[in-house]
């Protein structure tokens, strides 16, 4: 007789691991040669090509593809197709036995209860990281593939590891929902449910990352920097959030359905059974660590720091006004100079001042109190004012008024000692500072104290003003204000002040401020750095740290120097041949260069600025140093930029205007003429029209947003897209109407006559002015239009028709409309008389294609229909009608017209 052979499960570690090992492998090629990934992965790839090919920066010139770059775009192109990617095949795994009718077959099979939820969350994970693998293999091929930029690996894991938890954590979180609501729709619409929750809470300023799901403070990268201190405050939270997941995993194996059986009761039921042993001391580890670790992170983020939601940070600076608003105009002392020893640790992120100020009292009257203001109160650890009792402190607020024992008499000098250390106190919930770091330290005197009410504190939003009972915001002066002529609009509290600093930093490390080294020594094994300014100086000044490599340039006898990132060397020579243009023309259009030296310092990209301080210019590493220049017909911004900076040693560090409407057309427009008249220069006028109409487009579409009320520019209330767009606009054409020379003549004047001002501060009105001086009387009603009126232009080329003559020349008639209109502050219109110059060109096309000018002359314009008919020498192929957008054209776009034969 046949004998019966009995079956038994292998059991033990080994056999269960191959089980899991296959049920990956099930799982995995389920998803991998699913139609939904391939298209999807596909169509990801597709995206960030396309925007790692075309990555566009300031005025569409494309950066280099430094590694940074290239992830920022991977991330930005995979984000939303990876969420989806995940959160479809979390459903589509959970079902996925079920969907085939096989689960009552492999529910039988002897396998743990955790080994099938533990395979589908490491598939999840896995494609994951298929996605971002391949993503950051495509971005490694077309680095290579430009060959520009070195190729950094080590930044890609590192980057891609950090950033991908979020989707594992969404993923799995899409699976336990599936698996607790055990049907696959109900399970989509939780998570619908979840996330609209996540989003309402944020919207809610329920900010706090121990309660907001898969959140954490971001750890920004930048190369010179890498991802310095901020990664701890990531990663505290992602393991805070990883534990929770862990919790909701092991409380779905428990609810795990296997087999037919899948109504609540029998399910709780299960989940009772299974609830005991490891799973029941697994889940009781992970919730007990999940807890005990929110408690660490809220100790951190609420009781060793500050936490403050937005709405309570909005609360705070309404009192902050309603509680002493009442101090706005009191007189308070003047500094007259600073000094400070700084010890900074970058290694630490930590900053220990020593400063003293010598502060004058400017007024008629005896002070009794000195007010203090500090951005972070708990950073002033002493102040030494002379002798002075504290007779109150908002320490909320910033703010604390001390009684002086002996008020100040007019005209009486005092000097005043202060101590500030900041510290980093563990993680925050917020990013972590980024003023002091490893390498690239940037830091300004706002850390430091001031005096009397900081108006820059109010809430300047209407809705916000509104909601707690304050009225309409207080504007900037208005222009005829003369007492507010006092102050200069970067610093109430000073007007030109001596200067001077010694920094210790790490051994390794060069640090800088404005001024000349005088001395460098090492104390206690920290590297020592003294400065002085020879001359008076705004009281606006930063200090820098780090590891640069440093290019070094002339002009005359003033060294250039640039400090950068050892591999941000691409643009710095274009820098350098910036500043040494701009200094050429600055000389001999205005006044001579007031400093003996000029520096450009690159700083880690957290902010996207360069700054104008006395000398020095902290320049991102994002706005020029990985500018891509290859292409010969982008807009050289790192020149532009580089150009503007410069500029600003004469308007801001030479001439201030007063704390009234218009000061920042002293400084932000007329640096902005100054850059234009150097790129001019440099690339001719022709090259010009892309800038300009990049310009107009950008006022255009701003003063759309405006919230407030647009201001003739001579009015502007530091409004970015007049001062910056409609100043370039305005100078550029005002160049064109009365001559670069006689503009420049009136600048040199204003230069020469407000220079280095005491108060009271020179104003726009007294610019106008000097404008006017130098400029033929004719043009009196256009500069009253550019700086006193709103004005727009509605040009265009109707028709634009071209005939061969015999001898070989071509006619172009052209039929043009013009019309002028002005706006108010609102927006409402009425008609303007035309009685302009608008230049008229026809172009030809040379042998590569580029553009020829074959006619351009001004064409005096009173009328809305002028017909023009020119003959020209070679074959026309379009006219404009102002074609290099030197007006403000609302419709800029018709200003040109292909010429048909």
């Amino acid at each position: 007789l046949p004998t019966a052979i009995r079956m038994e499960p292998r059991s033990g570690a080994l056999n269960v691991a191959r089980q899991f090992l296959q049920q990956l492998r099930f799982d995995v090629k389920g998803v991998f040669r699913s139609v939904p990934f391939l298209v999807m992965l596909a169509f990801a790839m597709i995206n960030f090509i396309g925007a790692a090919l075309n990555q566009g920066d300031m005025y569409g010139t494309p950066l280099l593809p430094v590694s940074s770059q290239m992830l920022a775009s991977l991330q930005g192109s995979f984000s939303w197709m990876l969420i989806i990617i995940v959160l479809f095949h979390a459903g589509e795994l959970v079902w996925k036995e079920r969907a085939v009718r096989i689960h009552e077959v492999t529910d039988a099979m002897p396998l743990p209860d955790w080994l099938p939820l533990s395979a589908k969350f490491c598939t999840l994970v896995l494609v994951v990281a298929s996605f971002q693998a391949t993503g950051a293999l495509v971005a490694m091929a077309i680095q290579g593939f430009k060959g520009t930029v070195a190729i950094e690996p080590a930044v890609y894991l590192k980057t891609l590891s950090v950033d991908s938890l979020i989707y594992v954590l969404m993923g799995g979180a899409a699976l336990c929902l599936q698996v607790l609501s055990n049907n696959k729709f109900a399970g989509y619409a939780l998570l619908i449910l979840v996330l609209v929750v996540q989003a309402t809470l944020g919207m809610l300023d329920y900010t706090h990352h121990l309660y907001t799901f898969g959140s954490w403070p971001i750890a920004p990268y930048s190369d010179m920097n890498g991802y310095g201190h901020f990664l701890r405050g990531q990663l505290a939270f992602e393991g805070y959030w990883l534990l929770f997941m862990a919790v909701l995993l092991l409380v779905s194996v428990a609810m795990w359905v296997r087999g037919s059986e899948s109504s609540w009761g029998r399910r709780l039921s299960r989940a009772r059974e299974r609830m005991r042993g490891r799973l029941a001391w697994a889940t009781a580890l992970a919730a007990v660590a999940f807890v005990a670790w929110g408690g660490v992170l809220f100790w951190n983020t609420n009781v060793r720091n500050t936490f403050i939601a937005p709405d309570r940070q909005l609360d705070l600076q309404a009192r902050y006004e309603t509680a002493l608003g009442g101090f706005r105009k009191l007189p308070q002392p003047r500094i007259l100079a600073a000094s400070t020893e700084i010890d900074l640790r970058p290694e630490t992120q930590a900053l220990h001042v020593r400063g003293r100020y010598r502060i004058v009292n400017p007024h008629d009257a005896p002070i009794e109190e000195i007010h203090v203001a500090m951005a972070e109160d708990e950073t002033l650890a002493s102040i030494d004012l002379g002798g002075a009792s504290l007779a109150r402190h908002e320490q909320a607020l910033g703010y604390r008024i001390y009684r002086l024992d002996t008020p100040m008499q007019p005209g009486e000098t005092r000097d005043v000692d202060f101590v500030v250390d900041r510290v980093p106190r563990g993680i925050t919930n917020d990013v972590a500072q980024h003023e002091v770091v490893e390498n690239g330290s940037f830091f300004n005197n706002r850390l430091f104290p001031a005096f009397g009410y900081q108006a820059g504190a109010e809430i300047m939003d209407r809705n916000e003003r509104r909601k707690r009972g304050l009225g309409e915001a207080r504007r900037m002066n208005p222009l005829e204000d003369e007492a507010a002529r006092a102050n200069n609009y970067v610093d109430d509290d000073a007007d030109w002040i001596d200067f001077k600093t010694t920094i210790c930093t790490a051994p390794d490390q060069t640090a800088l401020a404005p001024g000349y080294l005088t001395r460098r020594f090492e104390r206690d094994g920290r590297a020592c750095f003294s400065y002085e300014m020879d001359r008076p100086m705004l009281n606006y000044y930063a200090f820098l740290s780090g590891r640069w490599e440093v290019a070094k340039g002339r002009y005359k006898d003033i060294p250039i120097e640039v400090y950068h990132h050892p591999g941000h060397a691409f643009n710095v020579q274009r820098m350098i041949e910036a500043a040494r243009k701009s200094l050429a023309y600055y000389e001999e259009a205005f006044t001579p260069y007031q400093h003996r030296q000029l520096r450009i310092l690159e700083f880690p990209g957290y902010e996207t600025f360069a700054q104008s301080f006395a000398n020095t210019i902290p320049y991102s590493e994002r706005i020029g140093f990985i500018a891509d220049l290859g292409d010969p017909e982008a807009i050289d911004y790192v020149f532009y930029v580089t150009a503007h900076e410069v500029a600003h040693q004469w308007w801001a560090h030479q001439v201030i205007g007063a704390d009234v409407q218009g000061a920042t057309v002293l400084s932000e427009s007329l640096s902005q003429y100054s850059a234009l008249m150097v790129m001019e220069r440099e690339y001719g006028r022709e090259k010009m029209r892309r800038f300009l109409r990049h310009e107009l487009d950008s006022y255009l579409s701003d003063r759309g947003g405006e919230r407030l009320e647009e201001l003739p520019l001579y009015r502007v209330e530091n409004q970015p897209y007049i001062h910056y767009r409609k100043g370039a606009l305005v100078f550029y054409r005002l160049r064109e109407e009365i001559g670069e020379a006689a503009l420049n003549r009136a600048l040199k004047r204003f230069l020469q006559d407000k220079g280095y001002q005491s108060p009271p501060y020179t104003t726009s009105a007294e610019l106008v002015d000097y404008i006017r001086a130098e400029a033929p009387a004719a043009a009196g009603p256009l500069i009253t239009d550019l700086f006193e009126k709103i004005s727009f232009y509605d040009n265009r080329v109707e028709a634009a028709q071209a005939r061969r003559r015999e001898d070989g020349k071509y006619e172009v008639t052209l039929s043009l409309h013009a019309a002028k209109r002005y706006a108010d502050g609102i927006g409402k219109e009425t008609a303007g008389t035309l009685d302009d110059w608008i230049e008229v060109g026809v172009f030809g096309e040379g042998e590569e294609g580029e553009e020829t000018v074959l006619y351009l002359e001004r064409l005096h314009v009173t009328r809305g229909d002028p017909a023009v008919t020119v003959v020209v020498d070679a074959l026309p192929v379009e006219a404009g009608f102002d074609p290099y957008n030197k007006l403000i054209d609302r419709v800029s776009s018709d200003n040109r017209k292909r010429i048909s034969l």
